[in-house]
C-alpha cells in the first residue's frame, strides 16, 4: 500500500487546463465533482459525511476567492474544490483526521485540493507590486492585475529522517504534540543544499550529532500547508543528544522501545502508511537500514 497523498489517481491536466473554455465544460459537466472545505478543514453534511457534490451545483454557494479551483481529472472525471465562507456549513474533524480514515484516492484528492486552497488563501495580493491577483488556468496560476507577474502553488522541500547508530535510534518531541508522541527528525531545505546537506545540517542543528551516511527512501506530499517530504535514514555518530531549542526533548531509542511506543495509543497519531516519518520508523524496527 502507498504512502498517503501519493500514487495519486488524478491527472492534472496541465496541458488543457489554460484553456478557459476546456475549464468551464469541465465545470458544468455532469460527472464534475466539488470538495468542500471549511476553514482548513472538510465541510461535512448533516450527515457528517465530507460535502461532495455536483460542481455545477456550486455557482449559488457563497464561497471564498477564487471560487472553485480546479484539481485534476479521474477516469476522465473532473474534481473541483472550495472553501465555503464561514457559518455556511460546519466543519467535519481536524483534516489530520479525516484524512487518515480516507480512502488512498480521495485522500490524494482532498490532499491536493487542502494544499491549492492553503495557497490561495495566502497569495490573494502579488509579492512584486501589492496588486490584486486574477486566477488563471483553473485557478492553478494566479496573475497580478497590476504588473502581470505570474505566481504558481509551490511546494516547500523538506527533509525528515530516521538517525540511528548500531541498534537504536533517535527520536524528538515538540512540545504542542500530544504527550508521549516522538517522531523522526525533519527541517526544511535551504537554497543551495542538496538533499544529503540538508539532513546533515539539520541534524547538527537538532541534536548536535553529525551525519555519517544518507540515503533516500521515498518521498510524499504533505498538504499541512504545503510540503514535499523527502525521507531518509541517517547513520549518525554515537554519543550524547542534545536537543535544540526547537524540540522539547530528543533522546536515543532501543528496537523494543519504538515498537512499543507505536503499538499504544500514539499509532492513532502516526498508523502505518498515513506519514513518511513511521515508515522510517518501521524500516528501523525492521532491520532494513
Amino acid at each position: 500500500m502507498a504512502l498517503t497523498f501519493t500514487n495519486s489517481p488524478l491527472d492534472f491536466a496541465g496541458l488543457m487546463r489554460s484553456d478557459p473554455d476546456w475549464i468551464e465544460d469541465q465545470r458544468s459537466s455532469k460527472t464534475a465533482k466539488a470538495v468542500l472545505f471549511s476553514g482548513g478543514d472538510l465541510a461535512v453534511d448533516e450527515h457528517g459525511a465530507p460535502m461532495v457534490v455536483p460542481a455545477r451545483r456550486t455557482s449559488m454557494l457563497p464561497m471564498k476567492r477564487p471560487g472553485l479551483v480546479f484539481i485534476g481529472l479521474q477516469d476522465g472525471a473532473a474534481w473541483f474544490a472550495g472553501a465555503l465562507q464561514d457559518g455556511v456549513a460546519p466543519a467535519g474533524p481536524d483534516f489530520r483526521m479525516s484524512a487518515i480514515a480516507a480512502d488512498p484516492d480521495f485522500a490524494c484528492v482532498i490532499g491536493r485540493a487542502r494544499a491549492v486552497l492553503q495557497w490561495h488563501a495566502r497569495r490573494r495580493y502579488c509579492s512584486n507590486c501589492a496588486g490584486e491577483n486574477q486566477a488563471k488556468d483553473g485557478g492553478l496560476r494566479l496573475q497580478c492585475g497590476s504588473c502581470g507577474m505570474q505566481h504558481f502553488p509551490r511546494s516547500d522541500p523538506s527533509v525528515i529522517m530516521l538517525c540511528w547508530s548500531g541498534d537504536r535510534c533517535v527520536l524528538g518531541r515538540q512540545a504542542s504534540w500530544p504527550a508521549g508522541l516522538y517522531a523522526t527528525l525533519a527541517g526544511f531545505m535551504e537554497p543551495g543544499e542538496t538533499i544529503e546537506a540538508a539532513c546533515a545540517r539539520e541534524t547538527m542543528e537538532e541534536i548536535h550529532r553529525p551525519v555519517l551516511h544518507a540515503k533516500y527512501v521515498a518521498s510524499q506530499p504533505w498538504p499541512f500547508p504545503s510540503s514535499l517530504m523527502i525521507g531518509l535514514t541517517a547513520e549518525i555518530e554515537p554519543g550524547e543528544v542534545v536537543p535544540d531549542d526547537d524540540l522539547e526533548d530528543a533522546r536515543w531509542f532501543t528496537r523494543d522501545e519504538v515498537r512499543a511506543l507505536y503499538d499504544g495509543e500514539i499509532a492513532q497519531w502516526a498508523p502505518k502508511r498515513f506519514s513518511i516519518s513511521r515508515l522510517l520508523i518501521d524500516r528501523f524496527l525492521d532491520g532494513e537500514l
